[in-house]
């Protein structure tokens, strides 16, 4: 076999899997560029999507427009890196579809990290008011014994909202006092056995249809409960870049899936070249 350099003989093919050394550095320029445009402007390219996912976004569009959400939210400012994605597209999900929505939180951080995505998502950009279409009710050291509270009494964990506001003079919250006035309940958790506190406490006594949101690590705790009494649920940050898909929200998820797929798309396909080349001189 020659290792002559590709002559004007030879093909495209072979041309392109012998470049100069120094033609690489525009394919490694090229494999920069392609990084970096997702994290600017996410695409939403396909990924392959799990079945709980898919079951949670059906279930929420699934509710008629003005039904009452509950959000437990027990995220962590040091966890954000595998669940934001999860949060802002179920924020965009519920906003989109009018669904009013009652957050609380479980976390000391829970309401300083809602404060923050509801400034990225903006509910008044979706008609929404505060107060009238959602509202914060602010932290409460809950464990399992506060969502039974909660549940049966909301006034005696929240007489007022996050910003000491009276339950009583919030329109949306006039008519709720405990979970026969919400339709679905969506519990965050970090602590995987937690999993088990929305299924003793909502489920099995009220039979109230719920959703999960976790870390990678707990989605195994969860999936016992998938389907029958867990209509959907998430873990960790796939499942947040496969919900803004399925949705069509792309947010941080998926500019980062974005961005390792068109990253690398420049040096598989001059190493692709480069085979082919090396393939077909060989066979001369």
């Amino acid at each position: 076999m020659s290792d002559r350099p590709a002559g004007k003989d030879e093909s495209i093919i072979v041309k392109l899997g012998t470049l100069p050394p120094n033609l690489y550095f525009w394919v490694h320029l090229a494999g920069i560029v392609l990084m970096f445009i997702p994290l600017l402007y996410p695409l939403g390219l396909p990924v392959q999507t799990s079945q709980p996912v898919i079951d949670y976004v059906n279930t929420l569009e699934a509710l008629p427009e003005g039904s009452v959400v509950a959000v437990s939210f027990g995220a962590s400012a040091s966890l954000l890196d595998e669940q934001e994605a999860q949060f802002l597209a179920t924020w965009k999900i519920l906003f989109s579809n009018k669904l009013k929505v009652i957050f609380y939180s479980t976390t000391e951080d829970g309401n300083i990290i809602l404060d923050r995505e509801l400034a990225v998502v903006k509910p008044s950009s979706y008609g929404y008011t505060y107060g009238v279409d959602y509202v914060l009710l602010g932290y409460s050291p809950l464990g399992e014994a506060g969502e039974a509270a909660f549940t049966q009494n909301i006034r005696s964990l929240y007489p007022v909202d996050y910003y000491g506001t009276q339950l009583n003079n919030i329109p949306l919250m006039k008519d709720i006092n405990d979970q026969s006035g919400i339709d679905l309940v969506i519990f965050q958790y970090t602590a995987c056995t937690s999993v088990e506190w929305v299924i003793r406490q909502w489920v099995v006594p009220f039979n109230k249809p719920a959703l999960g949101t976790t870390l990678g690590c707990c989605g195994p705790m969860a999936a016992p409960y998938y389907p029958s009494q867990l209509k959907g649920f998430l873990s960790g940050s796939g499942a947040g870049t496969e919900i803004e898909v399925v949705s069509g929200f792309p947010g941080p998820g998926a500019a980062m899936s974005d961005s390792k797929s068109l990253g690398i798309l420049p040096w598989l396909l001059s190493m692709v070249f480069a085979n082919l080349a090396w393939f077909m001189r060989r066979s001369k």
